[in-house]
This record gives C-alpha cells, structure tokens and sequence, in this order.
C-alpha cells in the first residue's frame, strides 16, 4: 500500500510540474495566441462507475487508495494518450487538484449516462472561466475525460470492460466529438497492469482526437 501511495504521489507530481511547466512557457510568448495543436486533457472527479464494483472492493484488489482511484485511472489514460501521441497535436495532462481554476471547472461540469453512453456537458460553465483554463495551458482545445465505466460480465466468458468515454471541445465551448474506447481484462488489475492494457485504447483515443481535430480546423 505505501508503494502503491508513493507512486501515486510521484504521478501526481510529474502531471503538476508538466502543467506549470506549460504555464511558464505560456509567459515567454511574444505573439499572444493560443497553439492551435494544443489539447488540454482533464480528467474529472469521480469518474470511476461500475455495474458491480463498490469503489472498496476496487482498493482490495488493485492497492488504489480509495480516495484517488479517479485520479489514478484519469492520470494512466492521459499519460498513455501522451505516449502515443503524434507529432500532429500536443496533448497537455492535468489533474484537477493541480490548480484551483481546474477544479472549480471540473466541479462545474457535468456528466450525463454511463459506459458507452455517457458524456459531458459544459453548458454549467460560464464562458471566461472555459477560455481562462485554455489560456493558461496554451491550448485551443479540451479534451474531458468523462468516465471510467467498469463493465462486468459473466457470460458468455466472465470479462471486465474498462469503458473510456471522453468529449473534445474547441475553445468556443463547442463539442467537437464524443466517444469511447474500451479494453478488457480478466479481473481488476493493479495499476501497473492497468498501464499496459490500457496503452492500445489510449493510443486509439489519441488517434481519433488528432483525426477530429484536422476535420475541425479543415
């Protein structure tokens, strides 16, 4: 468990210093405008939902503290999508505890449905406060990642569905996309595991951003 906590804490960290190291790159810039590849990724509170997990048995049997299994999903999706991003977009993690502003946002949007349904509406957001959250990361586009769905089954074969939905905005607050990828495993894993399973999804919600982004600005 303290392993478990000290790479948390580490994590959590290195997202925090990628954020303000954006921020301080942000005050160097003489032209005043936004980089139009820039995505910023934020992972919402709460947002890990199953059909027969409680969240205390997902802590039994991964080692996530309760807590901050929302922020340890959120934190190993955005840091695969980075990973396997292309040069074509610049896809900035965040966590919402990193920065005031960032969870005042976060608390202010919604999520509606679940699994494969759910997605997220930022009509609760008054408009300066969306556009001082893309200024401060540099970014023309947002990227909320809505919900962690994990989706038991026990027939035909006894399977877990790890659902990742997200929404892409642009920065006038418009939806640009919605989706979902999954991936599956036998049973919960700790979140090394997670890591490695999840890195093929991840790469393809990278991939679909990136595509959605070029049909954007077309």
């Amino acid at each position: 468990m303290k392993n478990v906590f000290l790479s948390k804490v580490v994590l959590l960290a290195a997202l925090g210093c990628i954020f303000v190291g954006n921020l301080q790159a942000k005050k160097k810039e003489n032209d005043g405008h936004r980089n139009s590849n820039n995505v910023l990724m934020l992972g919402l509170n709460d947002n890990v939902k199953s059909n027969y997990f409680p969240k205390v048995m997902i802590t039994e049997e991964t080692g996530i503290m309760e807590d901050v299994i929302d922020r340890e999903y959120n934190a190993i999706i955005m840091e695969n999508i980075m990973a396997s991003a292309s040069g074509a977009c610049k896809f900035i993690p965040t966590a919402a505890d990193t920065h005031a502003h960032l969870h005042k946002l976060c608390s202010l949007i919604k999520v509606n449905g679940e699994g494969d349904e759910s997605y997220s509406d930022l009509s609760p957001v008054p408009d300066d406060e969306y556009r001082k959250a893309l200024d401060m990361a540099d970014a023309e586009y947002l990227m909320v990642v809505n919900q962690h769905y994990l989706k038991w089954q026990e027939k035909p074969m006894r399977t877990l569905f790890h659902i990742v939905s997200y929404t892409l905005y642009d920065k006038d607050k418009n939806e640009v996309y919605r989706g979902n990828h999954y991936f599956t495993s036998m049973n919960l894993e700790r979140p090394e595991n997670i890591r490695k399973i999840s890195r093929k999804a991840s790469s393809r919600i990278a991939s679909t951003i990136v595509n959605q982004i070029k049909l954007n600005e077309a």
